[in-house]
Parts: C-alpha cells; sequence; structure tokens
C-alpha cells in the first residue's frame, strides 16, 4: 500500500474519494475500505442535524455482517438525559478521541456501562466530522473483544479522513433535503 508524504491517505481511498459517486454510494463504500485498513470490527457513520440535536446512523460496516442492526439507530440529544462523555466531547471540539482500552479510561472519556451495554465495543476511535464551525456527524471505528493500541499512523488517517470527509457529508445531507448547517 503506497503512501506518499503529500497524501496520507492509502490508495485505495485515495481511489474512492476521487471517483465520482454520489455520497450514499462513496459513503457505503467506505465504510468497508476503512474497517479493513485499520484493521477493526464496526466502522459507522453517524450525522446529526445541529439544530434539533437529532441524528442517526447512516452508513455502517460490520465484521460480523450485523450491519442491519446499527444502521438507522437513532439519538436525540436530550439536556435532561445524562452526558455521554464522548458526544460531549465531540460537541465541544473537533479532535478525535481514540480510546485503546474503556476499561481502562476515564470517566471524563468514556461511560464504560455506556459504552459496553450499547456500543459492545472494547476500544474505539470517536472521530467527529465538522462543517462551518458545527457538528454535523461521528465517524466511529471500534474492536470489540480486546483493547487495540491506535497508532500513529491510525491517528493521521483518521484526521485526514475528518477534514475530507465533511463535503462529502454534507452532500449526503443535500440530497436527503434535510436541513444543513
Amino acid at each position: 500500500m503506497k503512501e506518499s508524504m503529500a497524501e496520507p491517505l492509502p490508495d485505495v481511498l485515495i481511489q474512492l474519494f476521487e471517483n465520482d459517486v454520489e455520497p450514499d454510494s462513496f459513503l457505503t463504500a467506505l465504510m468497508p475500505a476503512l474497517g479493513a485498513m485499520l484493521p477493526c470490527d464496526r466502522c459507522f457513520l453517524y450525522l446529526r442535524e445541529p439544530t434539533t440535536g437529532q441524528g442517526k446512523i447512516t452508513h455502517c460496516w460490520a465484521r460480523d455482517g450485523r450491519e442491519a442492526d446499527w444502521l438507522g439507530a437513532d439519538w436525540l440529544e436530550d439536556p435532561t438525559a445524562p452526558q455521554d462523555p464522548l458526544m460531549t466531547i465531540a460537541l465541544r471540539t473537533p479532535l478525535a478521541v481514540f480510546v485503546d482500552d474503556i476499561e481502562t479510561a476515564g470517566s471524563d472519556v468514556v461511560d464504560r456501562a455506556y459504552e459496553r451495554e450499547k456500543f459492545q465495543h472494547r476500544a474505539l476511535v470517536h472521530a467527529p466530522i465538522y462543517l462551518n464551525d458545527t457538528l454535523i456527524g461521528i465517524l466511529e471505528c471500534s474492536v470489540f473483544e480486546q483493547p487495540r493500541v491506535w497508532t500513529e499512523g491510525d491517528r493521521q488517517l483518521i484526521a485526514h479522513l475528518q477534514t475530507k470527509l465533511a463535503a462529502p457529508t454534507q452532500a449526503y445531507i443535500h440530497h436527503l433535503n434535510l436541513p444543513s448547517p
């Protein structure tokens, strides 16, 4: 897999971004490519409508084939509900959070009980996607059974993807005729 200093994306991802396909097809193809690249057990894209605080998982790939269990899952950001630390961080900063092990991460980063029950993962990347200083989505990649140390290469890949995903994510939201920021 060739990787240059000017373009930190692997060739397979560069080709996905360069193909002129509509946003849904692009995002659908991106999830398994990213899952193979990291490698991880599940990748999903959660998109949100900033004015209502409502969002849902629009694209997912899972190594166990259970994508349908996740697609369409939705959440309403309720100010009266206990706050999910990862969502609180995502609403505050565009920097991705890399959790090597939810069992040893601080409570300021993860709610262990919530992560175990809702997502069933052990390690994860929670990468906010921002457009015009507004959170419009989250790319999440996770590992189920064991901790995983996220490398510097993983971190660079995710940071680059966060930037490059703003345009196709906005186009997807526009394609669905949903309000966008």
